[in-house]
């Protein structure tokens, strides 16, 4: 929903307008086309207060009102614009429908009707729970009613996510990856960033060996030395732009545009398999190689930045418990020669 130069309290809504003034519980329709004297006519009288039509209690007017939200406003760009698609789904599955009638039963049915893209399944859900709950700050929705979407049984992640690329899928990528595709692959390889702040790396923040910046997703300040590896490579990597990683006329690259080069680069190697390694697996490989170098949790969190254990089990996977068992059963044996009389 935009502006676009409308006067106030009006927004462009997929293909008509609609006056909205949520102090005044105003969400009307105005099928008048812009700028004629039967539009001004229309909008003045609702400026005035002189149409008090109340606003529908519908899905319709709740994602209308969510997107007006302060929450919502407050998302990162690119959650928004996912935030959006999502709630497009529903608005288009249950537009009509009261926010009060909604119960669990009908969030478990959309979702096991996805079932085929469970990511996106697991995602609709988590987006109406969100939804939901600014229906009950805005009287949508009332407390004995709880939230519908709340404690619907997600699809489970099949394996340890994605997959960390093999060796040989890394050596015949660096041998054939034109120069930008091969730099996107060392900075998420050599800090364990996810790929949307590789792309934001600038060169103001690599200094005196480590790369200072904000996570993105996390929002949290991250000071991180560089390996050898990266650091050497970065020396050779030419600066046409403020960010590590150049589109046109030194701009900041594009995500899809990145995505797609890697993709296509994985599409023209010999190795079978080389296209379904995603790009985010070489976070799980910078994970997993903390590990193998003897890293406990917390130094391997220092460096990628996750928030949590659960996490690193997920990215970490069995070579983690590998690890943390070979130093358990070390300190057990240390333990064992020390006793008197061993």
């Amino acid at each position: 929903m935009t502006r676009k130069g409308l006067p106030k309290f009006v927004y462009e809504d997929r293909g008509y307008l609609r006056f909205i003034r949520r102090a005044r519980g105003l969400s009307v329709m105005m099928k008048e086309e812009f700028g004629t004297p039967e539009f001004w006519d229309h909008y003045n009288r609702l400026i005035k207060g002189r149409e008090p039509v109340p606003v529908k209690r519908t899905i319709e007017t709740l994602a209308l009102s969510y997107f007006e939200s302060d929450a919502f406003k407050k998302l990162k760009p690119r959650t928004q614009a996912d935030y959006r698609k999502y709630i497009e789904h529903i608005r288009r599955t249950w537009g009509d429908k009261d926010p009060q009638k909604l119960e669990t039963h009908h969030v478990y049915a959309l979702h096991r009707a996805n079932a085929e893209h469970w990511r996106q399944a697991n995602y609709l859900v988590q987006v109406l729970v969100v939804l939901l709950n600014h229906a009950r700050l805005i009287g949508f929705l009332k407390k004995e009613h709880g939230n519908p979407a709340k404690g619907v049984p997600l699809f489970k992640q099949e394996g340890d996510g994605w997959e960390p690329w093999p060796e040989d899928v890394r050596t015949e990528f660096e041998a054939i990856a034109p120069p930008r595709a091969r730099l996107v692959y060392e900075l998420c390889l050599g800090t364990g960033q996810r790929i949307g702040d590789v792309l934001k790396f600038r060169w103001s923040h690599f200094k005196d060996g480590a790369f200072d910046f904000t996570q993105g997703k996390t929002d949290k300040p991250m000071w991180i030395p560089m390996t050898n590896r990266l650091r050497d490579y970065l020396a050779s990597a030419p600066k046409n732009g403020l960010t590590v990683v150049c589109g046109a006329n030194g701009r900041p690259a594009h995500y899809r545009v990145i995505a797609d080069e890697m993709r296509a680069v994985k599409e023209q190697m010999t190795h079978s398999d080389a296209t379904k390694y995603v790009t985010h697996g070489l976070r799980k490989n910078a994970t997993i190689e903390l590990y193998e170098s003897g890293c406990d949790d917390e130094m391997v969190k220092a460096v990628t930045g996750h928030s949590g254990v659960d996490m690193l089990k997920k990215y970490g996977g069995r070579i983690r418990q590998r690890v943390l068992a070979t130093r358990a059963q070390e300190a057990r044996n240390r333990a064992e020669q020390n006793k008197p009389g061993t």
